[in-house]
């Protein structure tokens, strides 16, 4: 091999090492990427069941008070 064939050689390498470290880079940011919205996630997962318990409670109150409007339609029958 001559000296240019080690350069070229050397060159290549040199690409093939930066490409590796923006490829590693990536794949670090992709992976803290799905750790933050995993946790977004569960934030939202929080929200929502407290949201479906507001919605019982109040289906239920409202049924109540329906009650006593219906109780008090039949007292007035």
């Amino acid at each position: 091999m001559d000296l240019q064939s080690f350069e070229h050689l050397e060159d290549r390498v040199t690409e093939m090492t930066e490409r590796f470290i923006e490829l590693r880079q990536a794949h670090q940011k992709a992976l803290d990427d799905i750790v933050r919205k995993n946790g977004e996630m569960e934030v939202l997962h929080e929200k929502l069941k407290e949201l479906q318990q507001t919605r019982v409670q109040i289906h239920s109150r409202v049924e109540t008070i329906l009650k006593k409007l219906e109780f008090l339609r039949n007292e007035n029958d």
